[in-house]
């Protein structure tokens, strides 16, 4: 009996034992966090990982999943409808079995379609050209009903493929059209264009100059002619040939402009034949009438080609200046021609007052050719438009611009001057055209130039000499102040903020002329007053555009009304920096012993006393660039 007891005691504790065993955790896996699946019968699948029952969900009409649910590990098919649109499709697949839950991104690719041409251009004739179809889609090939010329082969397809468009000959005028390749909503377009079947010859130009049968002819003459009218408006290029025997002929240079200038001298009495072919686009032609010319010896500068006009033959170093024109066509730089007279004048005008005067020969002095398509420059304030070198324009007023970054480029075309040398060579831009205006650009590292008009007006203070000698002498190598009152400032005083600007300057070396202060004992000239032969000089009220605040030394000089007089304080500074670059030691004795005009002349005095305040227009402040 206890044996039985034993045993059924063994046999409780085991049924006990066992059924205290606690049930394994509860797992949950996908294969994938993100499923791709294509745009066109797009089917993929993921894998459950589980040890229970699961369910799968999805919200999303465009996807469907098989099955949604499950025990154990499974396998979920998911199938997506055809994605026609440019944009991917997303959504969410959610798969929980008891508490845990499991997500994977179900990501739909977009359609796609790419043509290897955006753009077929072809000529009059029947042809095909072959486009290639890049897509991952369905496609069709939309030809506008219009474009009866034009057929493709397919007109549909799907995937990668090539598309054959065939083109009828043109007998027309030029036609186009647009070929569309048409996928999901959109479509990628392919532009056609044929040419006109006919063409009409552009007409013979008509030869200006040389005139014909010209003599003594320059060795580098302008070859100009009249632009050639296309009848179907077609871009027309022109061919310039020579010739010494009419037989066989040799091209200058084929080119879209009407006018010519030689790379190189002809030969030195001979005869030429010359003539212009004009050719448009598809071939046809128009021919001149064939000119001669017979050279002689005259010559004339290249473009950027200079002369020496002046060489230095005191001190070491030359105070250098260089002449460039603007506004001068090739035809005036023949040797002692239109460009050569007015720079060769400038030059005398520059040194034909004191201290240049007895100075001169410190000086070295260039002239430098720069071609302008056009005879005068740009007059922006009179809406008059010219192509010019520099592109010198008149901006209002007297004020005046230039492209000073190409005269500077021009400059270095001259041996030794570079960019450090630029900071002291004064360029003076002679403009051709007869008008009062003038401006001098600044720079504070010393760099200037001087934009003067060739004014040939008789108005005392307004010809050509006297806007050289303001702008020039006197702010671009005497680095000058205006002394002049603007009428806008009279009767006020000079502002705070144009003081301080002043100071700037001044401390750089420029605006020796003008002072802040009228005390006598510190003014900038206090070394001239009371001196025996400069009784002109004192302070006197009105200087740098204002009545007050500012002082200059004397009552008149060219830096008020460009009369042909600089005061002593300036004529001092202008002879400080010659000396200066000449390498010579400035003594104020000295330079009292050669000052020889401590006065205006008569002539000047008269000039000074005919002066009307109420209608003399002073030339516009300089532009100073930090």
């Amino acid at each position: 009996m206890l044996k039985i007891l034993r045993i059924t005691a063994i046999i409780l504790v085991s049924i006990l034992s066992l059924s205290c065993e606690k049930e394994p955790p509860a797992s949950l896996e996908l294969s994938l966090a993100q499923v791709m699946i294509g745009n066109i019968d797009g089917e993929e699948k993921i894998t459950v990982t589980s040890n229970g029952k699961w369910t799968a969900t999805i919200t999303s009409t465009w996807c469907t999943i098989s099955p949604a649910s499950g025990e154990g590990n499974g396998e979920i098919t998911i199938k997506a409808t055809n994605n026609f649109s440019t944009q991917e499709r997303k959504v969410t697949l959610s798969v929980t079995s008891k508490s845990l839950k499991k997500s994977a991104e179900i990501i739909q690719s977009f359609s796609n379609l790419e043509t290897d041409k955006s753009d077929i251009q072809f000529n009059k004739d029947a042809t095909l050209k072959v486009v290639a179809v890049s897509s991952n889609t369905k496609w069709q090939v939309e030809i506008p009903a219009e474009a009866t010329w034009i057929t493709a082969s397919p007109m549909s397809g799907e995937g990668n493929k090539q598309v054959t468009l065939t083109f009828t000959a043109n007998a027309g005028l030029e036609r186009s059209a647009y070929v569309n390749f048409k996928y999901a909503d959109t479509y990628k377009s392919v532009r056609i264009v044929q040419e006109r079947g006919f063409n009409s010859s552009p007409q013979a130009p008509v030869l200006k100059s040389p005139v014909n049968n010209l003599t003594d002819a320059n060795r580098l003459p302008t070859f100009r002619w009249s632009g050639s009218k296309d009848p179907d408006n077609d871009e027309v290029t022109y061919r310039i040939e020579y010739s010494d025997n009419q037989t066989t002929w040799t091209y200058f240079a084929t080119l879209k402009d009407t006018v010519y200038n030689l790379p190189a001298y002809l030969d030195e009495n001979k005869k030429y034949y010359w003539r212009v072919l004009a050719t448009d686009a598809f071939g046809g032609k128009g021919t001149s009438a064939v000119n001669t010319l017979t050279t002689g010896i005259k010559k004339s500068y290249f473009d950027g080609d200079y002369k020496v006009a002046q060489e230095n033959t005191l001190g070491g170093a030359p105070n250098e200046i260089l002449f460039l024109g603007d506004g001068y066509i090739s035809e005036d730089f023949e040797e002692g021609g239109l460009f050569d007279r007015d720079m060769d004048l400038g030059i005398e005008h520059f040194f034909s007052v004191e201290p240049y005067k007895s100075y001169r020969g410190y000086f070295k002095v260039y002239k430098q050719a720069g071609y302008s398509r056009d005879s005068g420059v740009k007059q922006t304030d009179k809406s008059i438009n010219k192509n010019s070198k520099f592109n010198t324009d008149f901006l209002g007023g007297s004020s005046m611009s230039t492209n000073t970054d190409l005269a500077f480029e021009y400059a270095k075309k001259i041996p030794g001057v570079d960019d450090n040398k630029l900071k002291k060579l004064l360029i003076i831009m002679v403009v051709n055209q007869n008008r009062y205006a003038g401006t001098c650009w600044t720079w504070s590292d010393g760099k200037a130039v001087a934009i003067v008009p060739v004014n040939k007006s008789t108005t005392p203070g307004s010809n050509y000499s006297n806007l050289l000698q303001h702008e020039a002498g006197g702010h671009g190598f005497g680095r000058l102040a205006d002394e002049y009152v603007s009428s806008a400032n009279v009767g006020k005083t000079l502002p705070v903020a144009d003081s301080s600007k002043f100071m700037t300057w001044s401390k750089a070396g420029f605006y020796p002329n003008v002072d802040l202060t009228s005390n006598v004992t510190i003014i900038k000239w206090k070394h001239f007053i009371d001196r025996p032969g400069y009784g002109r000089v004192s302070a006197f009220a009105g200087a740098y555009y204002y009545s007050f605040g500012a002082w200059r030394p004397e009552t008149s000089s060219c830096m008020i009304q460009n009369e042909p007089y600089y005061n002593a304080p300036s004529r001092e500074h202008m002879v400080k920096r010659i000396l200066s670059t000449a390498g010579v030691e400035f003594s104020l004795d000295e330079f009292i012993a050669k000052d020889i005009q401590k006065a205006p002349s008569t002539s000047v005095l008269m000039q000074t006393k005919s002066f009307n305040p109420l209608t003399f227009v002073p030339l516009a402040p300089p532009v100073m660039v930090e």
